[in-house]
Parts: C-alpha cells; sequence; structure tokens
C-alpha cells in the first residue's frame, strides 16, 4: 500500500516455485514498496509476505559454478565479492531450499540481501538476514537467462538508490556526489582491542553483499586518522568515512576535516558513520535511539546497516574554544564527576565499558565538588528555536522502471555464495608497524596511560578552521542577556547526542540536529544518596526526576574553572585545565541512518 491507501503498481512480477516437500507457487512482485511474495496455498487462499526495500541492501546476480553434486553458484563475470555463509531461510512456514542443480546448469540466479525485524514492539526485538534466491531458468541458454536476472537486479537497484522513508521516489543526486566507493578507518586498539576482526568477520560481508567498495585504513598513532583527513584527496570516498573504533576516533576524523582549507565543501560531500568498537559509543546508540533501531541485541550489525542503507541525516557539531585551542565536538563537553571518571579510569580501558561503573563507585565514595562560574544563553522556546534549526539533506538515486513479462521459476533459501568459491576483492589498507609504541587512544609500554588532545600553535601548518564563532573572545565579558551562575558545582555536562555511552542517556531529549546543547548542571549540597540516585537513573533517563538534577537548554555556554582540581572533557578526550566556551553548529556535518528523521 503507498501513501494513500492504495496498492503499488508492479515493476516486475512473474511466477515462481518454491522446492520443498510440497510443491507452492509464489507470485513475486516488486513495487516500490519491496518485493512482495504472494503464497499460492493448496486450498485457494494466499498469503503474502513483504519484505520492505528499506530493509533490503543488496543483491547479486550469480550463475551455478558447474561442480557436480554441489548446490553452489558463482558471481556472475566482473563481480570480485567474496562469498559469506548464510543460513537457510524460514518463510511463511515452509523451509525451502536451493536444490540440488546438475552440472552444466544454464540458470541464471539473483540473491536478494534484507534484513528484516522480529518480534516487532517486544523486547526482543532484532534484525535478522533474510536471503531470496531467484533461479531464472527459462530459457536454454545462461545468457538470455541472465538477461532477465539483471532486469530484476537493475529494478531494486534503482529503487534502493531511490528509497526513502515513506516509500516515495525522490530526485537522485550526481553520481559523483554520493559514489560507491567507502573509507573504512580501523583502530585496532579501540575497546578490547578487537576491531580489526570485527571489520573482516561482520562488516565486510554487509559491505560486500551492498556492493559497497572501499578502503581500509588501519590507524598506527594517536591522531593518524586526524592526518589523514586533513592530507588526503577525501573526495575519491564519495560514499563516505565510516570509523571503527571508538567516539575518539570520529573526534579526530571531524578534526582533522576541520584543518582542510576546503572544509565546508569537504562536510557538504562526506557521510560519516561510526561502527561502535570501543567503551562508550556514544554516536552509534544515539543514531538508533532516534531512528528506533533495535541497538542493544547487535550493535554492531545495526550501525553497519545505517551505511549500506544510504541515507544521509544532518547532525549539529559545537564550536569548542580554550585559550589556547579550537576543537570541534559531536559528543559532550564534561567537567566535573563523569569527566573525571573518563579520564581517571583510562588505566583500566582493557576491561571496556565495566571500568565507568567501578570508577564511578570509587569517586562517588569521595565525592568531590569545584569552584566555578557558568555562563549560559538560555533557549527559551525551545520547539521554536528546534524548528529554526531543524532541516534535512537526503540523498537518492535514480529510478528506472523495468518490465519483464517472461515466465521463470524461484527457490528460497541459502545463499548459493555460500559453498565453494573464495573470491578475493581488491582493496586499499594501511597497516601499522609491529615495532610502534603508539596506537591511537591506547598507549603501551612506557608511554602514558592518556595522551592530551595536541595544541594547533601559532605558526605551525596545521590550522584549525571552520565557521566563524559568534561568541567574544574568552578575555571579554559574556553578553547582558545570558544567565550568569557562581558557585561550586560537583559536574556540568553539556550533550548534543541523547547517550554519551552505550548505557548513559543524559539528553533524552536531544535530537541529532535540533540545535541545542543540553547542559546538566549538579551543584554541591546534593548529598551521596542522591548522587547514587541520579546515577542509578542515567541508564533509563530517570536522572532528570532526581532532586538538586538541572537540564538547561542553552545555544551557547562559557565555563570558568575558579581552581585546579578536575578534568575539561571533550568527547572522551583530555583538553588542558582553561576556561572553555562552546556554541552549537546546527546541521554542519551528515550521518548515515537507517531512516529519515522527521
Amino acid at each position: 500500500m503507498d501513501g494513500n491507501g492504495l496498492t503499488a503498481s508492479p515493476i516486475l512480477e512473474e511466477t515462481f516455485y518454491a522446492l520443498s516437500r510440497k510443491q507452492y507457487s509464489y507470485k513475486v512482485s516488486l513495487t516500490n514498496e519491496g518485493l512482495h511474495l504472494t503464497k499460492n496455498n493448496d486450498d485457494g487462499t494466499e498469503k503474502t509476505n513483504l519484505i520492505h526495500i528499506r530493509d533490503i541492501i543488496g543483491c547479486k546476480c550469480m550463475r551455478n559454478s558447474g561442480k557436480s553434486g554441489h548446490c553452489a553458484c558463482r558471481p556472475v563475470k566482473g563481480s570480485t565479492r567474496k562469498a559469506t555463509r548464510d543460513t537457510t531461510t524460514e518463510l511463511d512456514e515452509c523451509q525451502v531450499r536451493v536444490p540440488y542443480v546438475e552440472a552444466g546448469d544454464c540458470s541464471a540466479y539473483l540473491c536478494v540481501y534484507a534484513f528484516v525485524l522480529k518480534n516487532v514492539g517486544a523486547k526482543n526485538e532484532k534484525r535478522d538476514k533474510m536471503t531470496v534466491t531467484l533461479r531464472f531458468r527459462n530459457f536454454n541458454s545462461y545468457d538470455e537467462n541472465s538477461r532477465v536476472a539483471a532486469k530484476w537486479k537493475l529494478a531494486i537497484k534503482s529503487l534502493l538508490r531511490a528509497r526513502c522513508e515513506d516509500g516515495t521516489i525522490v530526485a537522485p543526486l550526481d553520481d559523483h556526489y554520493l559514489g560507491n566507493h567507502l573509507l573504512v578507518i580501523v583502530n585496532p586498539k579501540s575497546g578490547v582491542g578487537k576491531s580489526r576482526e570485527i571489520f573482516q568477520r561482520k562488516i565486510a560481508p554487509i559491505l560486500n553483499m551492498a556492493d559497497v567498495d572501499y578502503d581500509l585504513h588501519i590507524t598506527c598513532m594517536q591522531n593518524d586518522a586526524r592526518n589523514l583527513m586533513r592530507t588526503s584527496n577525501i573526495y575519491k570516498w564519495g560514499r563516505g568515512v565510516v570509523v571503527l573504533g571508538g567516539d575518539g576516533l570520529m573526534f579526530e576524523v571531524i578534526n582533522g576535516l576541520m584543518e582542510r582549507s576546503d572544509w565546508q565543501r569537504a562536510f557538504e560531500y562526506l557521510t560519516l558513520a561510526v561502527i561502535p568498537c570501543g567503551s562508550g559509543n556514544g554516536m552509534a546508540k544515539s543514531i538508533s535511539f532516534e531512528t528506533k533501531e533495535p541497538y542493544n541485541p547487535d550493535p554492531i550489525l545495526i550501525s553497519a546497516l545505517n551505511i549500506v542503507g544510504g541515507n544521509r541525516c544532518p547532525m549539529d557539531l559545537v564550536r569548542v574554544e580554550t585559550l589556547t585551542q579550537v576543537v570541534y565536538s559531536f559528543l559532550s563537553i564534561g567537567w566535573g564527576f563523569i569527566a573525571d571518571i573518563d579520564i581517571e579510569s583510562e588505566r583500566l580501558r582493557m576491561i571496556g565499558s565495566p571500568r565507568f561503573t567501578i570508577w564511578s563507585i570509587a569517586r562517588l565514595i569521595g565525592l568531590r565538588s569545584y569552584p566555578a562560574r557558568l555562563s549560559y544563553s538560555k533557549i527559551d522556546n525551545l520547539e521554536t528555536e528546534t524548528r529554526m534549526n531543524n532541516y534535512t539533506r537526503g540523498t537518492s538515486g535514480d529510478f528506472q522502471e523495468v518490465t519483464d513479462d517472461e515466465p521463470v521459476s524461484i527457490e528460497f533459501g541459502m545463499d548459493p555464495l555460500q559453498e565453494d568459491f573464495e573470491i578475493q576483492r581488491e582493496r586499499i589498507e594501511s597497516f601499522s608497524s609491529i615495532i610502534s609504541k603508539r596506537t591511537a587512544f591506547m598507549s603501551v609500554n612506557e608511554a602514558p596511560s592518556f595522551s592530551s588532545i595536541p595544541d594547533v600553535i601559532e605558526g605551525s601548518e596545521v590550522w584549525v578552521r571552520g565557521p566563524m564563532s559568534k561568541l567574544p573572545p574568552l578575555s571579554d565579558p559574556v553578553p547582558s542577556d545570558w544567565v550568569v551562575v557562581e558557585d561550586e558545582f560537583v559536574m556540568i555536562h553539556a550533550s548534543y547526542l541523547s547517550h554519551i555511552s552505550e548505557d548513559v542517556i543524559l539528553a533524552p531529549k536531544s535530537k541529532l540536529n535540533d540545535g541545542v546543547i543540553w547542559l546538566l548542571v549538579i551543584k554541591n549540597g546534593i548529598s551521596r544518596t542522591t548522587f547514587l540516585q541520579f546515577l542509578l537513573g542515567l541508564s533509563s533517563g530517570n536522572h532528570l526526576a532526581v532532586p538538586n538534577v538541572e537540564m538547561i537548554p542553552v545555544r551557547a555556554f562559557r565555563l570558568e574553572p575558579l581552581s585546579q582540581g578536575s578534568h575539561l572533557v571533550v568527547d572522551g578526550e583530555l583538553l588542558k585545565h582553561s576556561p572553555v566556551q562552546a556554541e552549537i553548529m546546527p546541521g554542519i556535518t551528515n550521518v548515515y541512518a537507517r531512516q529519515k528523521f522527521s
């Protein structure tokens, strides 16, 4: 059904057969909505399953490998994708499979790959892989059968490039703008140090199914990704840049782009994405939270599907200025309790995210407060402010209608890619030296446990660029209409995403592109018992109901610590202790998400 309640017109429609214990016929229709599989039962009734176009990630034309005794196929000439194993798919309570195929089989095959929602609305909601294999064998010639399969593939590919949330077809962008080449940056030491294995085992197969070409870069030192973004020809990666690591690696990518003379064009051109392999993973969880995707069962899968989904969604950045440097932030600015935990627990990084819990207990026992002056430009009408800042820039591809009237046959089930062939794909890789003592965000041997962000020194070749600030210099007073509070604070934390880590939803109302900095303030005087309630509520968002906890929506703020002691942390990275001011830059970058935001 389309948005008006009408049945979508078929682009392609054929009758196929599923080989199982009983012979069932299926009418398979391709519409703007997706792939409709209508089963004709023995009693004359019909039941239709819809594989929605937003759940389909790709398709491939295949042919029989020619090896007698094996139900395997190989890619058609010109394909260089590596095969991956898939489990048998169940459809309408009938388990079906690719049957034995004889040697010299002239059939052409089309494998359609989808990840469909299961247990919708339940606590165990998740996405499962489904592979539909169409076998075209109406003709005695493989070339003729292949042409029919190619028509279906072209139609599905066109729909994939043109899809949007409501199923309508929108105008395409130029191909050179949204190309098919992706850069994947992997931090091999992120989290518990398994990001490289995760890429090969879980991410590469999904990119291959979606026919996404990629280059692979392995970071070998701190700020490696930052230097790569600043100095490389990024326009050859029209599909975007994916970071496989923690939020700190995305911080490097964003600030490396901001050090380019063509920074504005770069952010308009590139789309960013993250695969969560770090300790925090706030950005990945925030995207899934906003799009209502089932993140927890398989965070890596959901984040990978964001990439192959192909929807560009704008995201705010925040310009952060201290006395010695300017950086751009996408996640949060922390000072006080949470910031101290983030930095001081670095010595426990190898155990992963539990390090935050362990250190929180230690810091709660010795709860501290710090004197500071906090100034901010409060947003009084949040709805109006959000509406003014909220704009979307989507992407799509061209659409070409394809029709075909030739009868064909079908088998559902195992991907014929899975059996006998191992096809290597070409890629560019940059590997770290085995003798290197420095790795991104993880120091080893005698290196210090944490390295602060290097300052941009006047006279050096590297300059931070980006949008012009609208704030007065830190040496000047704040505007007269700002609120100024001088007090003792347990913590001040500014967030512009809903989650600062997978299990901490600091700003439940935050959106990727709302133009708001959510400023959480806790002053001195809160008891340990009340503060414990605050900590326990962070995983559900109930912390905002705790007494003495204040959440303030602001456009900009300035924090002036009046003593030493606490750490100043941006996106989990340490800045030198200094007064700091920050301002929102609405929708300045784009990220991949499964659905467009309203």
